[in-house]
């Protein structure tokens, strides 16, 4: 009696498990959700003139909402901010704008989320989408940015302007293999006034670089993370590389200061090859496009409860309810022999204890 009982609480447990399962999977998903965790580098303060946006695949009907990763490079936030969402590219037909004012505070990244009316047709379209201020007018607001390949150094943001004008030098050890671009935070770039240039050196003495990067962009980067990307360099796991920044006197970047008290960059390096083919097309600036980066965002569509459950159903080839009664029966034999198999044999023993008394007391009783 005891072991169909504890059969039967395995059973019940694990049919509960599936439930509270089934109701996690029935939850609201986005159907692009972009991540970098921990958070490594952030665009800069928008522009009007070239706001920044990206270019994405849906693959589901009913696009309904666009989430955008902002953080504060400022103390105060002047005036709301517009997302526009354009069929294609950016110089596609405007079928969405929701202006809103971003729940941000200085120095904590918050999700700003723009819901509009949902696009039926969405599946298999390409769309675009920018933010900007609504009053025309610089802002301190930031979207982050995930810049393609692995992460190798990764030094924090700096405490103090390195002066401008200036050529600044330092030195890297590659973590990784395909070296392919360092990233700089500054206080303010204007390309138009001056072009900044690196040079990368695979040896302090050497008169000719084995890579050259210049930033050229259609509008100033203002506290934020300055890209410089360039052919990757295959070997360079481990290997010491030395660099040139040639500011133009416009520019300060951010820095920090060495054991020596001398003034010196930080800097971000990324590696690897170009990742394969995605919903995500890259992002851009005003009609310039980066497909080497994106956006940091999330993108909803409309989503029924049951379509999590059917998509499973249908890449499973019919065969779910199946899997799930396995599953079930499997969990059920875990519980019973990992779970309440002592308690059982605990219960057995105690009732078998009193017989065995009675026994003894039988034999004893026939010895007199």
């Amino acid at each position: 009696m005891k072991s169909t009982i504890a059969w039967g609480y395995s059973a019940l447990i694990a049919a509960l498990i599936l439930g509270v399962s089934v109701i996690g999977l029935q939850r609201s998903r986005p159907m692009i959700d972009v991540r970098t965790i921990p958070l490594i580098t952030h665009h800069g303060g928008i522009n009007p003139q070239s706001p920044p946006g990206e270019i994405f695949e849906c693959s589901q009907a009913g696009l309904r909402r666009i989430d955008v990763l902002l953080t504060l490079v400022g103390q105060t936030l002047r005036g709301n901010v517009t997302m526009t969402l354009r069929a294609n590219s950016p110089g596609g037909v405007v079928l969405r704008e929701v202006t809103m004012k971003p729940p941000v505070s200085p120095g904590v990244p918050n999700w700003a989320s723009f819901e509009f009316e949902p696009i039926l047709d969405s599946a298999g379209r390409a769309f675009h989408f920018s933010i900007a201020p609504a009053d025309e007018a610089a802002t301190k607001l930031s979207p982050w940015v995930r810049y393609h390949g692995q992460v190798g150094r990764n030094d924090p943001w700096g405490d103090r302007f390195l002066e401008a004008g200036a050529t600044h030098k330092g030195d890297l050890i590659s973590a990784h293999a395909d070296l392919r671009a360092l990233a700089f935070p500054v206080e303010s770039m204007f390309p138009a006034l001056g072009r900044a240039t690196l040079s990368i050196f695979d040896d302090p003495d050497a008169s000719a670089p084995i890579r050259t990067s210049t930033l050229e962009l259609p509008d100033e980067t203002h506290l934020g993370w300055a890209f410089f990307a360039f052919e990757p360099i295959a070997e360079s796991r481990w290997k010491r590389y030395y660099f040139e920044l040639n500011a133009p006197e416009h520019c300060r970047l951010i820095g920090t200061q060495d054991a020596s008290m001398r003034p010196i960059p930080v800097l971000k390096s990324f590696h690897g090859r170009e990742l394969e083919r995605s919903q995500l097309r890259g992002m851009t600036r005003g009609s310039l496009k980066l497909p080497d980066r994106d956006l940091v965002f999330r993108a909803w569509c409309e989503d029924p409860s049951s379509a999590v459950l059917s998509r499973l159903k249908e890449r499973t080839g019919g065969a779910l309810w199946l899997a799930a009664l396995l599953w079930v029966a499997a969990t059920t034999i875990c519980l019973r022999v990992f779970v309440f198999s002592q308690d059982t044999d605990e219960a057995e023993t105690e009732d078998s204890g009193p017989q065995r008394e009675d026994t003894q007391t039988a034999v004893t009783l026939g010895e007199d």
